[in-house]
């Protein structure tokens, strides 16, 4: 966390209280959990664990016994978030985060050789989070070596070890804060094939990634009958990855059989030189199922091979319905790792960071040191990263790892499965990473974020085409529109009142949760030809939303014109009609438009109608037409806007509204076929256009001038959008190098000032997408949206034709408050959702908008088999530049201390810890009182101490 800090400090009678505030630069603050609903007898858990990176040893024996119980005398270290264990038997072990009494936690520990399945609420241990897969990931490690032996009749085993998500004990649900069973259990089990049971006991470890940290990982879904990936839950992962990055790999080849075998890439990323990747089997069998990874020879992805931990022999893989598993990725660049890629040959370090030595003692044998720690102080991620000798196609390893610490080394195993009893030593090539209790790894400095979705818009039976969204700006509402291509409603066309073939269609959605808010309703139709290039934009002054799109052969001379509709926001239908008027523009021309794109003035409320429209002898043209608030029409039905090379096309046409030059900003590439002579050809350009006619009821309208440098010379310009940057007032333009290309770039120009508006450069180009042929992907068609609160600008766009196995998808990525890209752990854009079958490349099949009320992006896209999706993007990080500190000021009065800060700081959380060792901040609940010049809070005195600080939201 970069920030500075300023503290103010009082006594009272032992009380120490101090309170700092914090600036929000590149601030990290983890978002709120949910408030926890307390079951009669219970309590409240501790702080919401999303905060950091957390680990524990837990120890765990047998008896001279074997039966169902188990000896947990207690933990060997923990931290920095405490845990807790609220119910175990032999082979399942119910982890919890952050206890609200961490020692009360431990009580029911060290009661002997048990089955502790007390599931009352009033067990302290009981009274914390239950780690969640929509949150984050947990990677165990077996931290006992074999052979283990109590003495119990069943010989001597070889411990494995992996997690389920279906546990029987109680705890807080992460996502609504409910008291019930399910979360995590830690599976302990034994190599080979045993008749009495699968399972065992043995100590272990457990490390938890939240993915509000940033961490990138999921929980992987096992394969469908077609071999289709996806998460075990529709938020089962982290903001960025999407489900078809893991690619399920037929096996045995020419079977039609999935299960066990996948290749998971992350996007940009070289698996041999930028990360280590650690799995587990998320199954939750008591026979444990083995994960290996090996990344592959030229770093392209990571070979995933599932077995059941019985298997001996390499080429017996889980099926289908055992294939389910998590990851978490760990790049080398993560501040404070220590661990690295080991060659199991010699134990030599192929990629390593941090301070640490290792040493092959024997096959299969590795003594590990880390300067001044103890196994108490921390623990091993242990993952065999090494592929299976002479195999054909390339499976990952069978081995499986663990460790002691043992005089003053930890001693790591690797073995392999020989028999139903027996797992010999054998080399492999394996990741380490060490996890400190005190301090863990972390990522470097990025954007944080969660999302939701992809949920499906339309309905089966539809084949939706072009697709937009717009946010209300009011309230938690937004729009979704699409082309219904089959018109599945059988709808009439609200003009015309004859049948549509073709329907745009719209439905209501709670941008928070994606929820609908209405059933689909129709706006517009065409009872003669197609629709086609939808867009639609809310307006905040009738709080309505403005549609358009190009209905095909509509007009009395069989032209194609537009269709404009006003569409009520549900508030202001209140329970009435939602369509509250379309009409047809320029219903007798005599020439074809085409695509077409609108912008509404937050000043007055008129909306620009701009569009592609054929021109005799001249190819195609755009122009413009105002209406005012109503419908309106303000100027000519068609203004010419390409007034810089009028012969030749003008492509892809789009417009916004400019809050600062409260004027409209038209922006165009200049095609220049269709015979120009321009000098300009394929650049792209962009002209202001006032939001209000002259006295003489014209369009007000200038030359346009380029917005691109035109490099590199003969690179194709197209298919641009723009955005006012709220952040500078630049104008930001994403342009990309023409249809399904790998490449796209940025310009950033300072439009000037009225009446003549000259445009000039205000800092060089950068490219938010820079490969080739296919490289990551190809892609057409960017759009802008920003996130004001949190400083981010998102580039969507979408992703297609990848030639290095990366799905169809929409695809991101994130630039800060001055425009440029954020740093990402991955070398290519994010993906926040696949689109099966593809996403459709032509212009208006994907859209993206901020929702002021959820703050969070919207994103809509369609695929080409013809569904439309709607999913969210939450940036929780803040990106904005540093703020003046406001002063604080601790002040006695009698029994209470006052704490205050100026009421010129708005914007601010006031939360309270009661240690720094580590932290737990929590909102303090109190409410600040405005007295004079500043605001107040009265602090009643109790306990020994409290923290406070204000936090901007």
């Amino acid at each position: 966390m970069k920030t500075k800090c300023t503290r103010a400090r009082g006594n009272h009678g032992g009380l120490v209280v101090a309170a700092f505030v914090v600036c929000n630069q590149l601030l990290v603050a983890a978002p709120q959990g949910p408030a926890p609903l307390i079951p009669e007898g219970g309590g409240p858990p501790g702080p919401f664990p999303n905060t950091s990176v957390s680990a524990v040893n837990v120890i765990a024996k047998g008896s001279s016994v074997f039966d169902g119980r188990v000896e947990v005398p207690g933990f060997d270290g923990q931290g920095p978030i405490t845990w807790s264990l609220n119910r175990y038997n032999r082979g399942d072990f119910a982890l919890r985060l952050a206890p609200g009494d961490p020692v009360a936690a431990l009580g029911n520990l060290g009661q002997g050789f048990i089955d502790f399945a007390d599931n009352s609420p009033g067990v302290a241990a009981s009274q914390a989070w239950r780690p969640s897969q929509s949150f984050g990931v947990v990677i165990p490690t077996a931290r006992q070596n074999g052979p283990i032996d109590w003495g119990d009749g069943e010989g001597p085993f070889y411990p494995t070890v992996a997690i389920s998500w279906a546990s029987s004990g109680p705890s807080y649900n992460m996502a609504d804060g409910s008291f019930g069973t399910g979360g995590l259990d830690i599976n302990t089990g034994r190599a080979g094939t045993h008749s009495s049971s699968p399972e065992a006991n043995f100590s272990f470890s457990a490390t938890w990634f939240p993915f509000d940290q940033g961490w990138l990982g999921g929980d992987v879904a096992g394969p469908t009958s077609a071999g289709q990936s996806g998460w075990t839950s529709a938020d089962a992962h982290a903001s960025g990855l999407s489900a078809g990055l893991v690619k399920w790999i037929e096996y045995p080849a020419g079977s039609m059989t999935y299960g066990g075998l996948a290749e998971l890439r992350l996007p940009g990323v070289n698996a041999l030189e930028d990360g280590m990747l650690f799995a587990t089997s998320s199954d939750g069998a008591s026979d444990v199922n083995i994960v290996g990874v090996a990344p592959k020879n030229d770093g392209s992805a990571w070979i995933v091979t599932i077995r059941e931990d019985s298997a001996t022999d390499a080429e017996t893989l889980a099926a289908a319905g055992q294939s389910e598993f998590q990851f978490v990725y760990i790049p080398f660049s993560a501040q404070r790792l220590i661990g690295g890629h080991i060659l199991g040959a010699d134990g030599s370090k192929r990629k390593a960071v941090g301070d640490f030595t290792i040493t092959r003692t024997g096959v299969g044998t590795y003594e590990m040191t880390v300067p001044g720690k103890t196994g108490a102080d921390g623990t091993l991620l242990l993952q065999v990263a090494d592929f299976e000798p002479d195999i054909s196609p390339q499976l990952a390893s069978r081995a499986f790892l663990s460790y002691e610490y043992k005089n003053g080394k930890f001693v790591i195993q690797s073995r392999k499965t020989t028999s139903d009893t027996n797992a010999e030593l054998f080399d492999s090539n394996f990741y380490v990473a060490w996890v400190d209790f005190k301090e863990p790894m972390v990522l470097p400095d990025g954007p944080r974020m969660r999302s939701l979705g992809p949920v499906a818009v339309t309905e089966e039976g539809v084949v939706a085409k072009e697709s937009g969204v717009a946010a209300n700006l009011d309230s938690p509402e937004a729009l979704v529109v699409f082309i219904d291509s089959v018109n599945f409603r059988a709808e009439y066309d609200p003009i015309t009142g004859a049948i549509a073939t073709y329907a745009v269609m719209g439905r209501f959605y709670n941008p928070a949760n994606l929820q609908p808010t209405s059933d689909p309703f129709i706006i517009a139709g065409n009872p003669y030809g197609t629709i086609s290039r939808c867009d639609v934009k809310y307006n905040p002054v009738s709080k309505q939303y403005v549609v358009v799109a190009t209905a095909r052969a509509y007009s009395s001379y069989g032209t194609d014109v537009p269709l404009v509709a006003l569409v009520n926001s549900q508030s202001v239908a209140n329970g009435g009609p939602l369509l509250a008027k379309v009409w047809v523009h320029h219903p007798e021309s005599e020439e074809s438009y085409d695509d077409i794109a609108v912008a509404v003035s937050s000043r007055n409320g008129n909306f620009l109608l701009v569009a592609e429209r054929k021109a005799t002898g001249e190819g195609e043209s755009t122009g413009g037409c105002l209406y005012d608030k109503d419908g309106n029409r303000l100027t000519p039905f068609f203004t010419r806007l390409d007034l810089l090379q009028s012969v030749g096309d003008e492509d892809d046409p789009d417009v916004i509204y400019h809050d600062g030059l409260k004027a409209f900003v038209y922006i165009s590439n200049t095609d220049n076929s269709n015979g120009s002579t321009g000098t300009l050809s394929n650049r792209i350009v962009g002209s202001i256009v006032d939001d209000a006619p002259n006295a003489q009821g014209q369009l007000v309208v200038r030359v346009e001038q380029p917005l691109s440098d035109g490099l590199p010379a003969g690179r194709t310009e197209g298919h641009p959008a723009a955005i006012a940057n709220p952040f500078n007032g630049e104008l930001i333009v994403a342009y990309d190098a023409g249809n399904d290309t790998a490449q796209g770039d940025l310009s950033f120009f300072n439009l000037g000032t009225p009446p003549d508006y000259v445009f000039s450069p205000a800092r060089p180009e950068v490219p938010y997408l820079n490969g080739a042929s296919g490289n990551p992907f190809n892609h057409r068609h960017p759009q802008l949206a920003a996130d004001p609160e949190h400083g981010v600008i998102v580039v969507g766009f979408n992703a297609a034709g990848s030639a290095v196995g990366l799905p169809e998808a929409y695809a991101f990525c994130l630039l800060g408050p001055d425009g440029q890209p954020l740093p990402s752990q991955l070398g290519a854009p994010y993906f926040l959702a696949d689109s099966p079958g593809g996403l459709g490349g032509s212009v208006n099949y994907h859209n993206i908008k901020y929702s002021p009320a959820s703050k969070s992006f919207l994103a809509v896209y369609s695929s080409s088999p013809g569904i439309t999706y709607l999913a969210s993007l939450a940036i929780t990080s803040s990106h904005l530049p540093p703020v003046a500190l406001p002063a604080l000021s601790v002040t006695i009065q009698g029994d209470n201390v006052i704490i205050s800060w100026p009421a010129t700081a708005t914007g601010l959380a006031l939360q309270s810890t009661t240690t720094l060792s580590p932290p737990a901040w929590q909102d303090s609940g109190l409410a600040p009182v405005m007295e004079g010049d500043r605001f107040k809070v009265t602090v009643t005195v109790s306990g020994s101490s409290k923290f406070f600080r204000l936090i901007s939201r």
